[in-house]
């Protein structure tokens, strides 16, 4: 049976992901920094993404219990707005943490097992942000834009066993946008706003990242690797 490891397994677009592969017949390993015992996983991790003593725990355990992992998904991350003049660095500091260096350590630590698979695939969380810039997000946009170069540099380093591809979203309709929609001082018209700036007229789901994550991830992608990934919604193109 395949194997894969989704982080950030409870959040919007990180459940939608590990349901679907579970429903295509994968295991499927979480993390996330919430405990959790739903039944989607074999076995579920709680911890940060950056935790070297979690991910050897990880390690250990599917190297006991299945020997090789077919597919690693990074979908563990945070944000942070805040304008260049009042930047807090610790703030900026820990994006990188979370968003660049747990994504490292993540890799670092199971490359090998994806390696006896011999047809792995990481798939890492971008964003377009990391292309289009965002005003008040300049922390979360170079943490994005390291994850598009991380990716182009590990796809050559683990090739020819292990594809390493990322997705980079646009407007998803995850709890964290629905907050900052209900934060804007008219949630209804922003809403409609940021539809319309959208080709498709709307933001996505995640069921529709996941079963993208899903393509790049399985054989029938089997000649992509160093990709980024953009899903969606004719945001780019229409701005």
């Amino acid at each position: 049976m395949k194997v894969v490891v989704v982080t950030g397994a409870l959040g919007g677009i990180g459940l939608e992901t590990s349901k679907l592969f579970k429903e295509r017949g994968y295991t499927v390993i979480g993390t996330d920094f919430a405990d959790s015992t739903d039944s989607t996983f074999e076995k579920f991790f709680q911890g940060s993404i950056t935790d070297e003593t979690m991910w050897k725990e990880i390690q250990g355990y599917i190297s006991q219990k299945h020997g090789h992992l077919d597919v690693l998904v990074n979908i563990a991350g945070r944000n942070y707005l805040d304008q260049i003049e009042n930047a807090k660095l610790a703030e900026w500091r820990d994006m990188f943490e979370v968003n660049v260096i747990g994504m490292v350590t993540s890799i670092k630590y199971v490359s090998s097992l994806l390696k006896k698979s011999k047809q792995g695939a990481i798939v890492n969380m971008s964003s377009i942000s990391a292309q289009i810039g965002s005003d008040g997000y300049a922390a979360y946009c170079a943490t994005k834009g390291a994850v598009d170069s991380l990716t182009k540099s590990l796809a050559l380093e683990l090739a020819p066993e292990v594809r390493v591809n990322a997705i980079a979203p646009g407007w998803i309709e995850t709890p964290f946008t629905l907050d900052g929609l209900q934060k804007s001082s008219d949630p209804v018209a922003y809403r409609k706003q940021v539809e319309s700036m959208h080709a498709l007229n709307r933001v996505g789901l995640p069921a529709e990242i996941a079963k993208s994550i899903f393509w790049i991830s399985s054989e029938e992608s089997s000649f992509m690797t160093g990709s980024v990934v953009v899903v969606d919604g004719g945001y780019i193109v229409k701005n």
